[in-house]
């Protein structure tokens, strides 16, 4: 498929265009009547209403793919604002590098499981995740990747979360903010030896084993 500007190479003036040039054309775009396969459109994010395990459609939440492409999720990107829903699960690309600052701060995430190409999360990227609109639920897992480097002051700082109870911090982390591992629930730490874990606000009554 043709780009735009190799298509606009065919119709400058005084140009000629065959028959296989306006086909060209035609072949670059959708048809309005045609319908576009989900895995040819890679712009765009999709929200849609997440059903639990029995089909039953909970309005009050929802699920986030984030597409290919991607390479950076912007500040506040996903902030929750008072809406009547939620976002409980993200599916994120692999080629994604940054989580901006406070991208997913109050939403009601419960598993986080970063892709491996991801190497920044900003400031309060996962801030706060739990139930703001009808329940006590919290998150309840979180699963880093090796390539990880950087992880910003409150990160995760989650004090509703009452199920997360380990946690593995990879072997490429070097930087780790003030208050990033806020989380109460926590009672094991993995962490790469020499990394500063001092302010990170994991709980005193937590076991950290450095490797």
């Amino acid at each position: 498929m043709k780009t735009k500007e190799e298509l606009k190479l065919l119709f400058e003036n005084g140009d000629k265009p065959m028959q296989e040039n306006f086909w060209e054309w035609l072949e670059s775009y959708w048809h309005k009547d045609e319908k576009i396969p989900e895995s040819s459109i890679e712009n765009y994010e999709k929200i849609v209403p997440f059903f639990n395990g029995e089909g039953l459609l909970l309005s009050s939440a929802a699920v986030l793919t984030i597409p290919a492409g991607t390479k950076k999720i912007l500040d506040s990107g996903f902030t929750f604002t008072g809406m009547s829903y939620q976002i409980i699960k993200v599916i994120f690309n692999e080629g994604l590098e940054e989580i901006g600052s406070s991208a997913f701060l109050g939403q009601n995430i419960k598993s986080i499981k970063t892709p491996s190409t991801l190497k920044i999360i900003k400031g309060q990227a996962f801030y706060d995740q739990r139930n703001n609109i009808n329940g006590s639920d919290a998150l309840e897992e979180i699963i880093l990747n090796e390539g990880l480097t950087t992880i910003e002051s409150q990160a995760f700082y989650c004090r509703g979360a009452s199920y997360v109870e380990d946690l593995y911090i990879p072997s490429t982390v070097t930087t780790v903010g003030q208050n990033s591992f806020a989380i109460p629930s926590l009672k094991t730490v993995s962490a790469p030896a020499g990394l500063d874990l001092s302010i990170a606000g994991i709980p005193a009554t937590a076991t950290i084993t450095y490797r």
